[in-house]
């Protein structure tokens, strides 16, 4: 079975595989699963991962959720991340810091303007709440055009945000410590819709490892998913909630 690889954050990058592992062994039921190949180069964008999938390249592909994607592929509906996704932290210029600790809802943080990925879904739901956003295909872009001026935040998850920062290297960006940004974005395995089966069968074995604690021990056992979640519940920024895509 072949899945992507080169697609996520170090700190995530083994998880997925791990899930998909267990959701196949779950649904297997003691029986000899199929071995997976993980295919693609450091050089890919997620876009062309997607492509993969759509052209029987690859069996399964793990991805935020959008309309257009539902519309193309078959989601098997478990939201792998629990919605640690979901709650996004800032990442500014250090100068602005006294800036953002003003903010008071979602209409003052409209006045700044965002960055993201040209392919995130983040873009599409950031510029549907009203926001404008910059954006660049490659990740280490857009630290660079944040420290020059080109736009004003970042919105990261709390399970990247660490090893995103850690990675570059502009000692003038910072994680804003007052606000969070909430808003709907599950994660979920996508396969072809040529594959029905293999989606029933993922769901299956998902829903069996959430049912009797594996999915948990696994998520929990993976240090950013366990501290994304518990920093969603210490209380301490402000959460700012937007709507996610529309159907």
């Amino acid at each position: 079975m072949a899945t992507a690889r080169f697609i996520e954050p170090q700190a995530l990058a083994p998880f997925y595989p791990a899930v998909l592992r267990l959701a196949l062994a779950k649904a297997g039921g003691g029986q000899t699963q199929p071995a997976l190949q993980e295919i693609g180069e450091p050089s890919l964008v997620k876009e062309r991962y997607r492509r993969m999938l759509a052209t029987g390249e690859l069996d399964v592909f793990w991805s935020s959720t959008t309309p257009e994607r539902e519309a193309e592929f078959l989601a098997v509906r478990f939201n792998l991340l629990k919605g640690v996704n979901e709650h996004r932290v800032l990442v500014v210029r250090r100068r602005d810091l006294p800036k953002f600790a003003a903010v008071n809802g979602a209409d003052a943080l409209r006045t700044f303007k965002a960055g993201a990925g040209y392919h995130w879904s983040d873009t599409q739901i950031l510029r549907s709440n009203g926001f404008q956003v910059v954006t660049a295909s490659r990740h280490h872009s857009l630290f660079q055009m944040l420290a020059h001026g080109r736009f004003d935040f970042m919105a990261l998850s709390l399970a990247e945000v660490d090893d995103a920062m850690h990675a570059q290297a502009e000692p003038e960006l910072v994680v804003e410590p007052t606000l969070l940004l909430r808003y709907p974005q599950p994660i979920y395995f996508f396969v072809n819709r040529q594959r029905p089966e293999l989606a029933a069968q993922l769901l299956r074995g998902l829903q069996t490892a959430a049912a009797d604690g594996s999915f948990d021990r696994l998520f929990f056992a993976n240090p950013s998913l366990k501290q994304g979640w518990e920093r969603i519940n210490d209380g301490k920024r402000r959460v700012l909630s937007l709507h996610g895509l529309q159907p």
